[in-house]
């Protein structure tokens, strides 16, 4: 089979979210036998991803972000707008294979005429407007948070466009509830996150080998893309709230793109370190070895990929709180807390507890139980 996959951003490294899903699938895909092409959009330089992507990629176009103030006033959403590279539509219509748009940031031509006839398959890491009505709510009063409100706004209107999709594919049983119910018309699946479910790397003891980890492995992780509103509220919280009650404990912050004044803050009383822009090496490493993950966020949207990565590699617990759960049956695998004493607490006894590369084996299988095994059966069919 041979199927497009545009992506709303280059997949590799695949360091957080949305990227996740997307990386993964494509190696399922390529296991699997599927020739994929690959379109994608570009923050920086085409660069080092080239030979990885090339590795689960058929053939991979490069197309360039069309970012600025003109993009953002109009009636389209702004990661839409952005995204409206004609050499994309051309390139798409050399053959007749399925198209699959990675999140509704690359769905610009989804409705062009010369796509009709087409297999337009849409897959959704959120429903977007939701998502971006929570991040609205999480941002300081200023330019951010009206950007965000707007494209919420923005978002709502345009995800009609889904009425031109033949299937959509949902990332968890809500959306997939969601879009059921607004567009009878299509085929919905649910389809779980794609994620990273090898052993690559592991040691003789199951454990990525580092030598050179922060306080000589003696720390507690959070990671996220701390470019984004809801996870510098998720640190803030960790870092102001939860930390001081947590006698002892040390935490590392990884991530990319921290705001400079916060990471000055994070790290002021000496029992945080901010690693920025840490590569995917580096943060599986931090993940394995960390006594315990913490996770927190305040917008129970769509399924946490970081959450299933932390899972997947990490040989101590994840700590987290309620909104993170995907649903309720991963609260067998987590240890959930809601109030501040009680994350603390939390992180107290993994403090005090051993990583264990049998844990991490328990919760993999427990994964695969959940249905979360890269399956890309209903791609396929």
């Amino acid at each position: 089979m041979k199927l497009h996959v545009v992506s709303f951003q280059v997949p590799y490294p695949p360091a957080y979210g949305g990227l996740i899903d997307v990386y993964y699938k494509l190696k399922a895909l390529h296991r699997a036998g599927c020739r994929v092409t690959l379109h994608t959009y570009l923050y920086g330089e085409a660069g080092k991803e080239d030979d990885a992507l090339g590795q689960v990629a058929e053939r991979v176009y490069y197309y360039r972000r069309r970012t600025g103030v003109r993009k953002a006033c109009t009636l389209l959403p702004y990661i839409v707008a952005s995204r409206c590279d004609p050499a994309l539509l051309e390139n798409l219509c050399q053959d007749d294979a399925p198209i699959l748009f990675e999140g509704l940031h690359t769905c610009y031509f989804l409705s062009h005429p010369r796509l009709a006839g087409r297999e337009l398959w849409v897959r959704t890491h959120n429903v977007e407007h939701d998502y971006y009505k929570g991040l609205a709510k999480s941002a300081a009063w200023g330019l951010s948070k009206l950007y965000y409100g707007l494209e919420a706004i923005r978002l709502r209107h345009y995800e009609d466009v889904l009425c031109h999709a033949t299937r959509i594919y949902a990332i968890s049983p809500a959306d997939a509830a969601h879009f059921t119910k607004a567009y009878p018309h299509a085929k919905i699946f649910c389809l779980p996150c794609f994620y990273d479910d090898s052993s690559e790397g592991d040691g003789e003891d199951g454990i990525l080998a580092n030598p050179a980890l922060p306080w000589d492995g003696q720390y507690v992780l959070y990671h996220g893309n701390l470019a984004v509103e809801e996870n510098i509220r998720a640190v803030c919280h960790i870092v102001r709230c939860v930390l001081p009650l947590a006698q002892g404990v040390k935490l590392v912050v990884a991530g990319g793109h921290p705001p400079e004044a916060l990471r000055k803050e994070w790290e002021k009383g000496g029992n945080v370190r901010v690693m920025v822009n840490p590569s995917k090496q580096e943060i599986d490493s931090l993940i394995a070895h960390a006594r315990a993950n913490i996770l927190l966020t305040f917008q129970p949207t769509g399924v946490k990929l970081k959450l299933l990565h932390a899972l997947s590699k990490g040989c101590g617990e994840c700590v987290v709180n309620s909104a993170m759960l995907p649903d309720e049956r991963f609260g067998s695998i987590c240890i959930v807390a809601d109030a501040e004493q009680a994350l603390a607490d939390a992180l107290v006894r993994c403090w005090n507890a051993p990583v264990s590369a049998s844990l991490r084996e328990k919760h993999r299988c427990r994964l695969r139980e959940l249905g979360y095994g890269n399956d890309v059966g209903c791609l396929l069919d």
